[in-house]
C-alpha cells in the first residue's frame, strides 16, 4: 500500500475523533516529508518532531497506549461508540504499519506520534497531543 492510501485511511479513521487526556485533542496525519528512509527509533523522532537529544522521549506499543481508550468510561450509547472506534483505529493501525510504536516526547505537554513505516521505508503514522498535570 502506498502513502497516499495509508494516508487516507488514517485520516479516515481518525475523522472527527480526539485523544482524551487533560484536553481533548484531534489527530493528524504525519510523515517524514524528507522521505530518507532514516531508521525510525528515538533519535529519529526527536528530529523529526524538532526537540534536541535531551528532551524526554517514552516508547510505548500502541495497545499500551490506548488501554484507556478501547474501554468504554460509562456504558452510555456515546461511550460505548467511540471505544469501539478507537478499537477500528488501533486494528487499523496494526493493519497498515506493522512496526508501529507510539513515541511520547515531553513531560506535562506531550507531543505523542504513533508512527511506522511503509513497505518503501517511509516514516508515517499520526500525531497527537496529551496534556498531563
Amino acid at each position: 500500500m502506498n502513502l497516499e492510501q495509508i494516508e487516507t485511511e488514517l485520516k479516515q479513521a481518525v475523522n472527527g475523533l480526539l485523544m482524551r487526556s487533560e484536553t481533548d485533542e484531534p489527530f493528524e496525519f504525519f510523515y517524514d516529508e524528507e522521505h530518507d528512509s532514516t531508521e525510525l527509533n528515538e533519535e529519529t523522532v526527536r528530529k523529526l518532531a524538532g526537540m534536541p537529544a535531551q528532551y524526554p522521549l517514552l516508547v510505548v506499543e500502541l495497545d499500551e497506549f490506548f488501554r484507556s481508550q478501547v474501554r468504554p468510561a460509562e456504558e452510555t450509547p456515546d461511550e460505548l461508540a467511540r471505544a469501539e472506534r478507537f478499537r477500528q483505529l488501533q486494528a487499523k493501525l496494526h493493519e497498515l504499519l506493522p512496526d508501529v510504536k507510539v513515541y511520547r516526547i515531553g513531560e506535562t505537554r506531550i507531543s505523542v506520534f504513533i508512527l511506522g513505516t511503509t513497505a518503501a521505508g517511509e516514516i508515517t503514522g499520526l500525531k497527537t497531543v496529551l496534556v498531563e498535570t
